[in-house]
This record gives structure tokens, sequence and C-alpha cells, in this order.
């Protein structure tokens, strides 16, 4: 869609993908997602701030060059070594062979890694400045958002921080890239999904990141996915350090697999039972949802049910998946209530405490194992699981 101007001299030249239907080989993206990238243009030094994902450089090499010639620019800042916002580096330097490629040490290093050490390289350090003439850069170290070598680079003349990957969203721009021409709030559950899908294990930093950037006056956020933030640039930020900070939403959900739908049918008892009480519930059949869409869910739940049948005598596939997830993405410990149903191999209750008391999950009692048909001392049984559940979130 072209280069577009930010404010006086810093211009953003990235683009969308509407490629992908899978970011990370891993998370669906059916809104798409950007590669944002910028020009910052002082009047002794040019600076190009990351790049794009490698399948998008003829048009990223074109943006550039409504702004700049390739030979005008100085500095090649990567905040973030990930693909796709490194990818392009090589074709830029072709045109630019004389740019410093700017990162921390270990950026550097990620850099020759993929791209060779054919370039000059500036390694920099928390603190550190360019000076570009009118717009001078200061770099601050935000390690783990969300791999260890990133940096942020703020501009201190106009304000404008470039966080990375940090307090972004999945989401194409289709056009339009500040926050004042859209409705934000329509990325604010793609912005969710980023985080638990992408940052969420490293929420710790995100805290420390927050807290290095507090006393700097930021009148814009741009990030490397999704909108510029110059109306309200502390939003992502805000929302960021919610979904950090280990605060529970008071909601239950009710996870579950079913091939027949009797494992359905108890879910739909554990909901309507709920929900008579005034619980907020949220129910997933995990057959037919991907785990990048209850992992934004499940990081800020009070309290979870989690219903498996048995799958040649374990724990039915899409649910062990879900509990692989929860331990790579580092879910805080929640309290579970788990569920079974089976014909033969009735130990899938102890194999479901194991992996849940693995990953320092709470097992709630009683556990509820049903054969066949959900019969009415099953019924008892579920009932005191809730009772000792409500009481669990209180």
């Amino acid at each position: 869609m072209g280069s577009v101007k930010v404010c006086e001299e810093i211009f953003w030249v990235g683009v969308d993908d509407r490629r992908d239907i899978l970011f990370e080989g891993l998370w669906p993206i059916p809104y798409g997602v950007s590669y944002n990238s910028y020009i910052v243009k002082g009047s002794e030094k040019v600076a190009l701030i990351d790049t794009v994902d490698e399948f998008y450089s003829k048009e990223f090499l074109s943006n550039i060059e409504e702004i700049v010639k390739f030979s005008e620019i100085d500095y090649i800042i990567l905040n973030h070594l990930e693909p796709d916002h490194s990818g392009a580096l090589n074709e830029v330097l072709e045109k630019a062979p004389r740019a410093k490629v700017v990162s921390s040490q270990m950026g550097i290093n990620f850099a020759k890694a993929y791209y060779g050490g054919g370039f000059e390289a500036m390694a920099v350090k928390d603190g550190d400045i360019i000076d570009l003439g009118g717009h001078t850069l200061k770099f601050i170290t935000a390690p783990w958002l969300h791999w260890p070598e990133t940096i942020f680079t703020y501009d201190i003349n106009s304000g404008t921080l470039f966080s990375g990957d940090a307090f972004g969203t999945f989401g194409a721009l289709n056009g339009k890239i500040f926050d004042d021409e859209l409705n934000i709030e329509d990325f604010e559950g793609e912005m969710k999904r980023y985080f638990a899908d992408i940052v969420s294990h490293y929420s710790q930093f995100v805290l420390k990141a927050a807290e290095k950037i507090r006393n700097i006056p930021i009148k814009i956020l741009c990030t490397t996915h999704g909108p510029i933030y110059r109306k309200k640039p502390d939003y992502p930020i805000k929302l960021y350090l919610k979904w950090s900070s280990g605060v529970d939403e008071n909601k239950v959900l009710i996870l579950y697999g079913s091939m027949y739908g009797h494992t359905a049918g108890i879910a739909k008892y554990f909901e309507d039972r709920l929900r008579g009480m005034g619980v907020n519930v949220k129910l997933f059949d995990l057959c037919r949802v991907h785990p990048s869409f209850i992992l934004p869910e499940l990081i800020d739940s009070k309290a979870i049910l989690l219903g498996s049948p048995t799958y040649e005598g374990t724990i039915y596939p899409p649910i062990t998946n879900l509990i692989e997830y929860a331990r790579i993405k580092n879910v805080r410990p929640k309290s579970f209530g788990i569920f079974a149903n089976y014909s033969w191999g009735s130990n899938i209750i102890e194999q479901l405490k194991s992996k849940l008391v693995e990953i320092g999950m709470r097992v709630l009692e009683p556990t509820v194992l049903v054969k066949g048909r959900f019969t009415e001392e099953d019924k008892s049984k579920a009932d005191l699981l809730i009772e000792n559940l409500i009481k669990a979130m209180s």
C-alpha cells in the first residue's frame, strides 16, 4: 500500500501479510498480520528500523525508495532478529552496502548466523545513542520480548518508541495504520491472542520492560505488528501489563474433547449448572477450536473444567495437546476440575491428574469418571465438584 508518514521525517514502510494462514507455522491468522518497518530521516543520517519477511522484499524495497535513496541509508536497526522482521536484510544490504547493521551484540550474532557476516556491524547497549541530526535514537535493552536479543529504539526528539514485537497484535492494517483511523477495540481480541500465543511465556519481562519505559514520554508507539498508536500510545501497554499481571478474571473455562457426544454431554451439564448459578462460563470443544483461541482465555481464568474420553487407553490427543501448550506457555497455576468418559482403560483420571500436576496445576476433588451413560450418581459427584470449584474461586 506504499509508505506512510508517521510524523516529521518518520515514515512507515511496512507490508501486510495476507498470504500465510499460520503465524510461526502454528497460530491461525484469519485477518492476516502486518510487518512494520520504519525510516527515520535526520538532517545528517538516515536509519531504517527493522525489515520485513523476505517474501515481501520487492514491495518493501519499493516502499523504502518512495522515501530515500538506498545510498542514503546509514543504519539498519534490528530491534528483533526473528525472520519476519529481519528477513529482507540481505536484500536491503545489496542496495545499501555501506549501511551499518545495528542491534544488541546477541542480535548481531544472530544476524551473522542467519545472513552471513558480509556487513559492518554496530552493537549497542542500554542507553547508547545514535544522533541522526534532529532525531536522536536511544537504545533500551528489552530481552525476552520475545527473544533474548531484543532492544527498543526510542527517538528522543519526537517521543516515538519503536518497540519491536512488544505490544503487537495480529491483524493486517489494510491501508489504515493509525489507531485514530480505526476502531482500535476491534483489534483487542487479536492483540490478546497475540500476547497469549507469542509473548505470555515471558510475562515477567513485559513487566520489567514496562518499568524501564515508565518515565519515558511516549507520544507515538510503533510496534512491528499492528497499528501505530498516536492517539493512545499507552493503550496496548496497559493491556499487556494487565495480561502479564497475574490477575485472573472471575470466569470458568470448560474445555473438552468428545468422539461420540458423551463427554460433550457431561460438559454441557457443567455449563448449564454453572450458568444457573450466575457464573461466567466459557465452553470450548478442543476438537473444533485451535489452541490459539483457547490460550487467551486460559491465561486469566480462575478455574477450568477439563474433560476427556479415553482414546486407546489414554487421554484424547486434543486434550494432551492443550496441556502441552499450557506447559510451553508457562500458564500460571490454576484450579482444575477433571472429568472423563470411558468404556475401558479407566486409569484416565490418574493420567490427567499426573499431567496437570506436572505443569503446576491444582486438581480439585472429586474427579468425575463416567462409564458410558451419565448417571444420577455421576451427576451428584459433578455437583460436588462444582461446589468445590466455586470455593476454589473465592
